[in-house]
């Protein structure tokens, strides 16, 4: 299947590691000329993945978290065709352990990020009428996960941002969505299941088996089965879906329809 992504010029917020590293391998796959931004290691990564699937691939270090970060991507890039926004997760905890400066820390990388790289990337798009926007967010948007009060709280913010813009600019073939993924193999994955061991007093193979239990799949999601997702609804085959979060979660979220 030919997705016509080979021509297009695509941004991948959070490409180093983890779904954010899958996204951009499939991408890079797909032909399409690839920017990641992430902290740290972007440069070194990205000529890993251009070695290996012999693509166009550049890597900008960039705390995503501040303004002028931001500002520095947008002068070194220039415009895009898809912007992938995707980041770390945030600080975890209780209720009352969250302090104000975790809450603006986190307001800063996971909503300002978002407001400040569609700022940057948008007007483009809407010259050239063509464009893709997709936050890769979690299934908390759609069923709270316990200690994740910052995740649970200001990614709904997103997907509340998402779908409002989905509407305004769908005239300009402009799409907005939003992928959740469930839990994926990943080094925060197995932060939090350390964690949830320590707390719980179980061993980490018994936190992960009762995690894995949790969705229809009894199992956790690779990278890629996320990846595969978000390259979809870049593609042209996705041109009429626009303002949705797609759930890739195994059957996680018990919602209806």
């Amino acid at each position: 299947m030919d997705l016509k992504l080979s021509d297009k010029r695509v941004l991948v917020c959070g490409g180093t590691r983890g779904i954010g590293r899958a996204i951009a391998e499939e991408f890079t796959k797909e032909g399409s000329t690839v920017f990641i931004v992430a902290r740290h290691q972007s440069k070194e990564i990205a000529k890993q993945i251009a070695a290996q699937y012999s693509g166009k691939v550049f890597g900008f270090d960039a705390d995503l978290s501040k303004a002028e970060d931001i500002d520095q991507i947008k002068k070194a890039v220039g415009q895009v065709d898809v912007l992938i926004i995707n980041s770390g997760g945030p600080k975890t905890g209780d209720f009352l352990e969250l302090r104000d400066e975790d809450w603006h820390l986190s307001f800063d990388l996971l909503v300002m990020s978002t407001v400040r790289l569609i700022r940057h990337f948008l007007p483009e798009m809407i010259e050239r009428k063509w464009g893709r926007v997709i936050a890769v967010t979690s299934t908390s948007v759609y069923e709270p996960l316990p200690r994740l009060l910052l995740s649970n709280s200001l990614r709904m913010s997103v997907v509340g941002l998402m779908r409002s813009l989905s509407k305004e600019y769908a005239k300009y073939n402009i799409t907005f969505n939003c992928v959740a993924p469930g839990h994926t193999m990943t080094e925060r994955l197995e932060q939090l299941i350390r964690e949830a061991a320590m707390r719980m007093q179980k061993s980490q193979e018994e936190v992960m088996k009762q995690m894995a239990e949790e969705n229809d799949m009894k199992r956790f999601a690779k990278p890629e089965e996320i990846a595969a997702a978000v390259v979809f609804l870049a593609s042209e085959r996705a041109s009429y879906i626009t303002g949705v979060t797609l759930r890739v979660d195994g059957g996680f979220v018990r919602a209806s329809l």
